[in-house]
C-alpha cells in the first residue's frame, strides 16, 4: 500500500505530466511545425526545461505504481518498475543536453548531435516502460483500482509504444505508419494511461 501523500503526489505528478505532454506537444506542433528539424534555439530552452520537468514527474508515478502493485506477490512489478525508473532516470538527465552544447563553444557533439544519441536511447527506455505498462495492468489490484479507460488506454498505449519502438528500431515500421502508431501510442493512449494511474492512487485511499 502506499500512504495518503504518496497518493497525494503521485496523482498530481501524473496530473502534472499530462498537462507537460500536452504543452511539448503544443509547442512541437503548432509552434515549430512538422517541418522543423534538428534543435530550434529559440524554443529550445523551453523544451528542455518542461522536458526535465517531464521525466521528473514520471519518476514519481513509476515510483509510486511500483510500491502500490508490487511487493512480494508481484515480483514482476517490482522488477519492472525498477527497470522502467533507472529508464526514466536516464531519459531525463539527458534532457538539457542539447541546450547546453548550444550554448557551449567548447561542446565535442553538437546539439543535433546528442539530440541523435538521445534518441537511440529512447529506443530502450520504450521497450521497458511499454513493458511496466502491461505487466502492472496483469495485477488484480490494478483492476480494483485503475478506471476502465485508464486500463484500456493502457493495455493499447503500451502495446503501440512497443510496436513503433521496435519497429523503428529494427526498421520493418514505415516511416508514415510509425509516426501515426507513436502518436496514438505516446501522445494519447499512454498519458491518458498516467492520468489513471493518479485516479488509482486517490482510489488506493478509499
Amino acid at each position: 500500500m502506499i500512504s495518503k501523500e504518496e497518493a497525494r503526489i503521485g496523482t498530481t505528478m501524473s496530473n502534472l505530466f499530462v498537462a507537460l505532454i500536452l504543452i511539448n506537444f503544443g509547442i512541437q506542433v503548432f509552434v515549430l511545425g512538422p517541418d522543423q528539424v534538428g534543435y530550434d534555439p529559440t524554443w529550445g530552452p523551453a523544451l528542455s526545461i518542461s522536458g526535465f520537468a517531464l521525466g521528473f514527474s514520471l519518476l514519481f508515478v513509476f515510483y509510486i505504481t511500483t510500491k502500490l502493485f508490487g511487493g512480494p506477490e508481484n515480483p514482476y512489478v517490482t522488477i519492472a518498475g525498477s527497470i522502467a525508473f533507472v529508464a526514466q532516470v536516464v531519459q531525463t538527465i539527458g534532457s538539457f543536453g542539447q541546450v547546453n552544447a548550444y550554448n557551449n563553444d567548447d561542446a565535442f557533439l553538437s546539439a543535433n548531435e546528442i539530440g541523435n544519441a538521445i534518441g537511440g536511447v529512447s529506443s530502450g527506455w520504450g521497450v521497458t516502460i511499454g513493458i511496466f505498462g502491461l505487466v502492472a495492468l496483469r495485477t488484480a489490484k490494478s483492476v480494483e483500482l485503475i478506471p476502465s479507460y485508464g486500463r484500456f488506454a493502457g493495455y493499447g498505449g503500451a502495446t503501440l509504444i512497443l510496436i513503433s519502438t521496435l519497429g523503428f528500431a529494427l526498421g520493418v515500421l514505415p516511416d508514415t505508419l510509425g509516426i501515426v502508431v507513436s502518436a496514438l501510442g505516446g501522445l494519447l493512449l499512454y498519458p491518458m494511461f498516467i492520468f489513471s494511474l493518479g485516479k488509482a492512487f486517490t482510489n488506493s485511499q478509499s
